[in-house]
């Protein structure tokens, strides 16, 4: 009997484990060209855009970059764009962190990068700063159409153009990480991340749509929508640009350079071919986040599931890896996600459902409806086995010792394995095609 050894990406490493070939479903990871970007490739792409370089002298730019809790090569993107950063009149960096802490160290480690390239590129009129939707200055910007509050940082208040950092990939309620994302929840208060993500109970908010998408049957997405209102409000008649890519373990698999909306549609395009997957579902499913910093914590290992979870028969069972070395996640988030999610099911249902959303919210309900359905989610990650379980959860010692115990219980099991779940989508098949990638 053929043994498979297999390795997903956890924290800053791997973990391995055995699957005999007769019981392995399939390996899904993001779909990869065969030779990833080099810093030339990077290099044409942004020079050949000659509009934006003719349109930045004298002008103040505003570049928005994704906080320390992405995973994406911005050193790269900033290396090529430096040649063009002589010309505005000054560049204000924004990190943007939507509800994400402002003062952490990844966030002070990115500083340091921007600051190292523009120095080693010789751009001097530059400043850097960290946004925080609690402690910035902010303008109002007046009421989208869904009533959500725009309260923007005022730091970027007297830029002319605008250029966002994005690395576009599916995400569960937002439809796909996006340049438009950098700006709401980016960059803007508590209170507008709050309205906004109320939206994420509505079923149309979910992966894969976006008012942006070039399909017509994929627009309908009434966060993503509030997302794009809210930014036509912040940025008015103000030029808006995006370099958008998608990327894996650092390495560019694509990339476009352009006005943000064409690009995200090219981008959206992209992803889709890439990295949903149509899955005949299955009874049991290992779950890998991608390492770090995808599961730095669980408040944002999460998504991982979320991404995956259609691939899971009702009654099965998913062994989710997930390091969690800052364990659950940011203090402004326990209360309505954490200590939320450890309350009895009927409470958590009741709250989030009936009662008026708070902020994080949509976490402990997603988890609890994932939970429902399944006869066990394990967790295999640093976390205390009694804090596993006192969020419905059953701690995994030992990976390897959960897969033995599947197939003993039924030696014919078909386990799927998903690693870098934070970059790719699942859904579940409706015909009987196959397309896992092995």
């Amino acid at each position: 009997m053929k043994i498979m050894n297999i390795e997903v990406l956890y924290g800053g490493g791997k973990i391995g484990f055995d699957i005999p070939e007769k019981n392995l479903a399939g390996i899904i990871r993001p779909r990869k060209t065969a030779v990833s970007f080099t810093q030339t490739q990077i290099e044409t792409v942004i020079s050949a855009n000659r509009d934006f370089a003719d349109s930045l002298k004298d002008k103040k730019l505003c570049i928005l970059v994704p906080d320390g809790t992405r995973d994406l090569p911005t050193d790269k993107i900033l290396i090529a764009l430096a040649p063009l950063l002589s010309r505005p009149a000054g560049i204000l960096f924004i990190i943007c962190t939507g509800t994400h802490n402002a003062k952490t160290e990844r966030n002070s480690f990115l500083i340091g990068r921007i600051e190292s390239v523009m120095r080693k590129s010789g751009v001097k009129n530059f400043g850097i700063i960290v946004h925080d939707c609690e402690k910035a200055d902010f303008i109002d910007a007046g009421t989208t159409s869904r009533q959500t509050p725009v309260l923007y940082n005022a730091a970027i208040k007297d830029a002319d153009i605008f250029l966002a950092i994005s690395d576009v990939k599916h995400h569960y309620f937002a439809g796909y990480s996006n340049p438009v994302k950098n700006f709401v929840p980016g960059i803007c208060a508590y209170k507008t991340a709050q309205y906004n993500h109320s939206f994420a109970l509505d079923p149309y908010s979910r992966f894969g749509a976006h008012p942006w998408h070039t399909r017509k049957d994929l627009r309908d997405n009434p966060l993503a929508a509030d997302q794009v209102e809210a930014m036509e409000k912040i940025i008015g008649q103000r030029p808006f640009w995006a370099v958008g890519m998608i990327s894996s373990q650092n390495q560019i698999q694509w990339l476009g350079f352009g006005k943000a909306r064409d690009i995200s549609a090219q981008a959206f395009e992209q992803a889709d071919e890439r990295n949903i997957y149509e899955v005949e579902p299955v009874e049991k499913m290992v779950v890998s986040c991608g390492g770090s910093p995808n599961d730095i914590d669980l408040y944002i290992a999460q998504r991982a599931l979320e991404l995956t979870k259609q691939a899971v028969l009702d009654g099965g069972e998913i062994l989710f890896a997930a390091e969690c070395e800052k364990g659950i996640g940011a203090q402004r988030t326990m209360e309505h996600f954490w200590n939320l999610l450890t309350q009895p099911f009927d409470t958590i249902f009741e709250t989030v459902k009936k009662q008026p959303y708070k902020l994080f919210s949509h976490k402990p309900l997603r988890f609890a409806e994932l939970i429902c359905r399944l006869r066990n989610l394990w967790v295999y990650s640093k976390l205390p086995g009694e804090m596993i379980k006192a969020a419905h959860m059953n701690p995994a010692v030992n990976i390897q010792d959960i897969i033995n115990k599947w197939i003993a219980g039924n030696p014919a099991v078909k386990i799927l394995v998903v690693d870098e779940a934070n970059k790719l989508a699942i859904r579940a098949r409706t015909d009987n095609r196959q397309d896992l990638s092995n």
